[in-house]
């Protein structure tokens, strides 16, 4: 059977990755679509798509900032089908949302001038911008769930010691889970609150630990993400000593759960 790669560029054209998300299942729910995905145009990214057999020449110089749709398939027709069901579904979500979001703050100053009561920033944008957006929420006074990847060992470092100087959480980068204060943060689940603190260096790992300890009708105190490097030596633990310090000092906490994984 002949495997089609087909691959659709838009410069310049950022989605956040729950749109991205989208548009990879309006592909995948294609009959003859082996393997699909919308994302932008990161290292990262560009090697997963080389490592699933797609030519690099296809997306020439692409930059962090350009979307790149990907389709392996069993035709021609099923790549055009696929790709273009994608992009309705994903620039119909960005209308919807440049529509809603047409007077709202567009920086993490404007934001915290409207509701200065703000407590935490999630930041998910490439992650050649994510350490200076993440450096303006923590100068801002905000503690920062950075969604985004990407985001090199040196800025993790300074990112992290910026954060610890201000007695903030840099929660990250990669982190996709959180609970501060019983509100669920980016990927979590609903659960009771309970005796024990969760400091996590996997979301998915945190998600699990969440929903056991609801289930055994213990519940959690807070979620603290560390993200996937945090452990590693160069690293140095910088989020999960401030993570134990916090917790240890919370009298609600009775327990402190580290949920790991090989860094």
């Amino acid at each position: 059977m002949t495997t089609v790669f087909a691959v659709t560029m838009h410069p310049n054209t950022y989605l956040d990755s729950v749109v991205q998300m989208m548009g990879t299942r309006a592909m995948e729910e294609h009959d003859g679509v082996v393997w699909a995905a919308a994302a932008m145009a990161s290292t990262g990214n560009l090697d997963q798509l080389q490592a699933e057999g797609f030519d690099p020449g296809s997306w020439g110089a692409a930059l962090p900032g350009d979307l790149v749709i990907a389709v392996k398939c069993d035709s021609d027709s099923t790549a055009e089908q696929a790709i273009a069901a994608a992009e309705a579904v994903m620039f119909a979500a960005r209308a919807s949302r440049v529509d809603a979001l047409a007077s709202a703050p567009r920086s993490i100053d404007a934001a915290v001038r409207v509701q200065p009561d703000s407590a935490i920033a999630i930041i998910s944008v490439p992650g050649d911008y994510a350490a200076l957006e993440a450096h303006k929420a923590l100068a801002a006074g905000l503690d920062v769930l950075l969604f985004s990847d990407n985001v090199s060992r040196e800025d993790e470092i300074a990112l992290k010691d910026h954060a610890r100087m201000r007695d903030r959480f840099l929660m990250g980068p990669g982190a996709g889970t959180a609970m501060l204060s019983d509100i669920g943060l980016a990927f979590a689940n609903v659960v009771r609150s309970g005796p024990v603190g969760v400091m996590a260096a996997a979301g998915t790992g945190a998600q699990e630990a969440m929903a056991l300890l609801d289930r055994w009708g213990l519940g959690v105190t807070a979620v603290v993400a560390l993200g996937g490097r945090d452990l590693n030596a160069d690293i140095g633990g910088r989020m999960a000593s401030m993570a134990l310090e916090v917790l240890d000092a919370d009298p609600s906490t009775e327990v402190i759960l580290l949920v790991s994984k090989p860094p």
